[in-house]
């Protein structure tokens, strides 16, 4: 087996093995003292937090599938474009089959604040996944397919949501930290591989060598 290979099948047998550990443990050791101490320092009233996460809702879930789209295909071309439906069409599946698989429940009031109370699980966080499928998506297509300026830019501006989304979630009461981390590193992952083995190596970067002056 290829040494790249061997790197992707231990980082899945990773995924495998964090998502096994969910199913068995309503927390992990860290995530009480993690939530408390985010949900002391963000303000009190969670409107931003509530925009932050009803953004993976319809119709905005499509607003973001677009925008990610039509940027994919600037990087990247229409494999680009398309892969990133792929990315977050993959992920929502994923979400949805595992939730009730894993049953992992949601934070206790008992435990730290809870905005409102929710029904399903807490494992994966839908929310986190959706924003790693697209934000995350874009950071990684960016990375590899982009130079100078726009690639910062755009890592960083997708590294900023992935981090709010993160905040939000735990603001809410609605994931454990646990929860939203694991769901990055799936969802992270999951659009590593697509780019990695779906798009072709020799493609240019997106900006040339004008990028490249900028710098």
């Amino acid at each position: 087996m290829r040494p790249n290979y061997v790197l992707w099948t231990g980082l899945w047998v990773i995924a495998v093995s964090i998502t096994l550990a969910a199913h068995y443990f309503p927390y992990f050791p860290g995530d009480v003292a993690v939530d408390r101490w985010v949900q002391s320092l963000v303000p009190r009233d969670l409107g931003w937090a509530q925009g932050v996460s009803r953004a993976v809702d319809f119709p905005w879930i499509l607003l973001i599938a677009a925008l990610i789209f039509a940027l994919s295909w600037v990087l990247a071309g229409w494999r680009g474009a398309v892969l990133s439906i792929v990315s977050l069409a993959g992920m929502l599946t994923l979400g949805y089959w595992l939730s009730p698989v894993v049953a992992r429940p949601r934070p206790s009031l008992e435990l730290v604040r809870v905005f409102r109370p929710l029904s399903g699980y807490s494992f994966p966080s839908i929310s986190a996944l959706c924003y790693a499928a697209t934000f995350g998506f874009l950071a990684i297509l960016a990375a590899v397919k982009s130079s100078g300026r726009l690639r910062l830019a755009l890592m960083i501006g997708c590294s900023v949501l992935l981090v709010l989304c993160w905040a939000a979630r735990i603001a809410l009461g609605a994931h454990w930290p646990s929860d939203v981390l694991i769901s990055y590193y799936l969802g992270l992952l999951w659009s590593a591989c697509l780019i990695r083995f779906a798009l072709r190596s020799d493609q240019p970067l997106a900006g040339g060598s004008s990028s490249k002056a900028g710098n």
